[in-house]
């Protein structure tokens, strides 16, 4: 599977330019939503974190929340109710970096009566442990009935970590059932994931 999913990104390879360049994004497929609290309605807050409902894509809302210096996201109707909104990597993290805001990047399509709905989600977490730093893409399930983590993919460690995750959610993330944790895609680095 892992050859596979390596040649699937070997076609989307020059879509990257360097590790830190921006991705081009094919709007028929995707449709991007940031996360800013500001603009978010509190759910809850206790002294390590809280959580928010933030908008996304219509019908779609984004759930996200954080405790014990890590944070979860939960996509759909009643997104606090789905099993990605108490998914997290096992190293602490964040989607925040201190520079922009975080995007949850939606993969669509569109359905028989031709209005978009998501299939998947792609989000960038940043990730540490013991003084080591990592980037992790998380690959999440979106369906009316629930959202799940299904793959991760370590960013520092896979130049092409974006490409992977594009073309492993369109080809297997509609077909996989929710697993009981998600598995990893590409290369393993050093960072934490």
């Amino acid at each position: 599977m892992r050859a596979t999913i390596r040649c699937f990104a070997v076609s989307f390879a020059l879509l990257s330019v360097t590790s830190t360049a921006t991705v081009a994004i094919d709007l028929n497929k995707s449709r991007l939503s940031a996360i800013d609290l500001k603009v978010c309605r509190q759910l809850s807050k206790h002294r390590d974190g809280g959580a928010w409902l933030c908008p996304g894509l219509r019908g779609f809302p984004i759930y996200f929340a954080e405790g014990d210096l890590r944070q979860m996201l939960g996509f759909g109707p009643a997104p606090q109710k789905r099993t990605s909104s108490k998914q997290t990597l096992q190293a602490f993290n964040t989607i925040f970096d201190g520079k922009r805001r975080p995007t949850v990047e939606w993969r669509v399509e569109n359905d028989a009566r031709g209005r978009i709905v998501p299939f998947a989600t792609i989000v960038r977490f940043h990730t540490s442990l013991d003084n080591a730093k990592g980037d992790v893409l998380v690959v999440t399930k979106v369906d009316a009935k629930d959202s799940c983590q299904l793959a991760v993919i370590d960013a520092t460690a896979n130049p092409d970590a974006m490409a992977i995750a594009r073309t492993w959610a369109i080809a297997e993330s509609k077909k996989q059932p929710c697993p009981e944790k998600p598995i990893v895609l590409g290369k393993i680095g050093k960072g934490p994931m």
